[in-house]
Formats: C-alpha cells, structure tokens, sequence
C-alpha cells in the first residue's frame, strides 16, 4: 500500500508540472515578446567600450509600467502588454554614478538627473550660491511611441505554439512575421518588433584658455565658473532652470614666446552646459573667477572676467555632447599680467602642468 501511495503521489506531481507547462502564466499569454535594440554609434565611445549595463524604463499609456537593468548593452527581450509605449534608457543605472542624483524617473516628462552640491575650503560663495561638482559621463536614449495590439498577442501566441512552428528572433525594420527558409528541409517561423533606441551623450566639455604675460611666474591656478546648469531632463533633451558654479581643474601650461615669456592655461571641465537650454550669448551674463599663485610661493593674484559674450560652441569632441570655447586674451595682447616675481627653492617654476594648490596652504583668497 505505501508503494501504491508514493506512485500516486509522484503521478499528481508530474500532472501539476504538466499542467504549468501546458498553461502559461496569464501575463504572458496576454503580452508580446519584444526586442529593444540599442545602436550605439562610434562617437558615443571612441573607445570602442561600451558601458557594462543599461537601465530601460518602460512607460505605458502615459503611466509608469516597469524597470530593467541589463548588461545586454545592445539588445535585449521583454514581455509587454497591449498598449501605446515609449522607453528612455540610461547608461549603467542611478546606482552607479557618483555625485549625480536622479528624480523622477517614474515620470516620463520630468526625469531629470543633477550634479550634487560640493564644498571648498578656499572658495567664499555668495548666500544663493549653489556649488557644483562635475557631472560624468552618461548616455540616453528615447523611443518613438510604438503600440502592442491585442492582435499583435494572439500572432504572438499563435507563433509561439506547436501550430505555429519554431519561432527565431529575427531583427527586422518593423513589426513582421512570417517564415524564412534556412536549408532545405528547415523553416523558420518568426514574429518579431524591434524597437529601436539612439543613445546620446548628455554630458559637454567646457574649454577655457587664458593668454599670460610671464606666464613663467605661474605656480598654481584656481577656476571657478558661475552660471553653469545643475541639471538635465532626460527625455526633454534640455538643461534645467537652476543653476551652480563649477570649478575649472587640470591645468596646462604652454610657452608661446620663451623671449617674450608669454603663455596660456588651458583648463577643461565637464558640464550639462548652461540652464535652460541656453546657448552661449550676450545675454548671460556668467564670470569667470581666476587666482593664481606665483613661483615665490606667496603672491597671489585675483583677476574676474565677464565671460557671457566670449563664450563659443563648436564641434564637440568625441564622446561630448557639445563643445563650449572661452579663449581668454591672446599672445599679443594677455589676458592676465602676473608680477615678475622670484622664484624660491622649493618651488617648481615652470611645469608643463599648472595644478590648483593644495587647501592646506595658507593663502588668503577671495572670489
């Protein structure tokens, strides 16, 4: 009897599995398998590596649907149900990017990212004045609105059943189905959508070069830049409204004239560019904060330009979104005229590279 108990116990198990394969979950039976595919151009990467792992938000109707974190970096399968769709997606996912907050997400209209608020020990900020770091580089891509049909289910499920035949995810430009002869005795049965997303940079650089008399004399250099966009709207492909002060690091120095002794700083940094989707004209009205030390190791000196009308945009480099020029000054007329002062023992002197100084030096600066 308990040999007849066991056998009866092991059929009503296997009839429980059998029932599940034989009937789907319901949201399955009622969803279409789709393929985003992400196509990635070279001036996104130059590298040639592509990011380790995207985030897809789904959007249903207009309302929020679901998430997906992938490493499928260039395509990947969903189920989604009948009705109208867009999809943004982000490089890596919020998780993974430091000093930069997300909001919104779920809002397909406002989700926006920001850059976090920073601290410095030298540099004296007005009341309202928001301080900034420096975003990283990020990715998005947006889709078109696409819709999945009752109709496009029962294909669906019509394809994926023993009548239907095997079925292959073949890409397509559209919304297909149909069968496709491989060899002689082997038909392919397929219903694929593709959808297709487009990444983007979102991320600029800002270039500043500065012309110097004795530019010889120069130590250390400190940059701050106002009236810089904190954040960005992801679908909108814009900058928002507020705005922050960035601080312009790694500096090079180049000797123009070593008879003359004049030079430039080149200073680059990363930026969303300028709030609300502004660009560079005589109508902002941002400054640009300069202090440099000098070879004795004590002289600083304070110079503050009006910066809105010089600004230019050009071709952006690979990997940016765009390019924002700010050439301060020129070899024959500098921008900036440090005393020829002496040089101590421990200074450097003339360096190929013009950082900021270190906080711990007890130099009085005000910007």
């Amino acid at each position: 009897m308990r040999r007849k108990g066991l056998i009866l116990v092991f059929m009503l198990a296997a009839a429980l599995v059998a029932g599940c394969r034989i009937e789907p979950p319901l949201h399955l039976k009622q969803a279409v398998k789709v393929v985003v595919k992400v196509l990635w151009r070279a001036e996104i990467y130059p590298d040639g590596i592509k990011p380790s792992g995207v985030t897809l938000y789904f959007f249903r109707n207009g309302e929020y649907y679901n998430s997906q974190t992938t490493s499928q970096v260039d395509s990947c399968a969903v189920h989604l149900e009948p009705g109208k769709y867009r999809i943004f997606m982000i490089s890596q996912s919020p998780d993974e990017f430091a000093y930069m907050e997300f909001h919104d997400m779920e809002n397909f209209d406002l989700a926006s990212v920001s850059v976090m608020e920073t601290k410095s020990k030298w540099y004296t900020r007005a009341d309202d004045e928001f301080l900034i770091n420096n975003p990283k580089q990020m990715t998005v891509g947006v889709s078109d609105e696409f819709e999945i049909t009752p109709e496009m289910v029962e294909q669906y499920r019509y394809y994926s059943s023993e009548e239907g035949g095997w079925r292959s995810w073949v890409t397509k430009a559209d919304t297909e189905s149909g069968s496709e002869q491989v060899d002689d005795d082997t038909w392919v049965t397929y219903y694929t959508i593709r959808i297709p997303i487009y990444p983007r940079n979102i991320v600029s650089q800002y270039w500043v070069t500065i012309y110097s008399e004795y530019a010889d004399v120069l130590q250390s250099v400190r940059c701050s830049t106002t009236g810089m966009a904190r954040s960005f709207f992801l679908t909108q492909d814009i900058t928002g409204p507020d705005e922050g002060t960035q601080f312009v690091t790694e500096w090079k120095l180049t000797m123009d004239d070593n008879v003359s002794r004049v030079g430039h700083l080149d200073g680059r940094v990363t930026t969303f560019g300028f709030p609300n989707g502004e660009l560079p004209g005589p109508d902002r009205d941002p400054t640009l904060n300069i202090s440099t030390l000098l070879v004795d190791n004590k002289t600083v000196q304070d110079y503050v330009f009006k910066v809105g009308n010089l600004i230019t945009a050009e071709e952006a480099p690979e990997g940016y979104r765009a390019l924002y020029r700010l050439i301060l000054g020129s070899e024959a007329a500098p921008a900036i005229h440090p005393p020829d002062v002496d040089k101590t023992e421990d200074s450097q002197g003339l360096d190929a590279l013009v950082n900021e100084w270190d906080s711990g030096d007890e130099v009085e600066v005000d910007m």
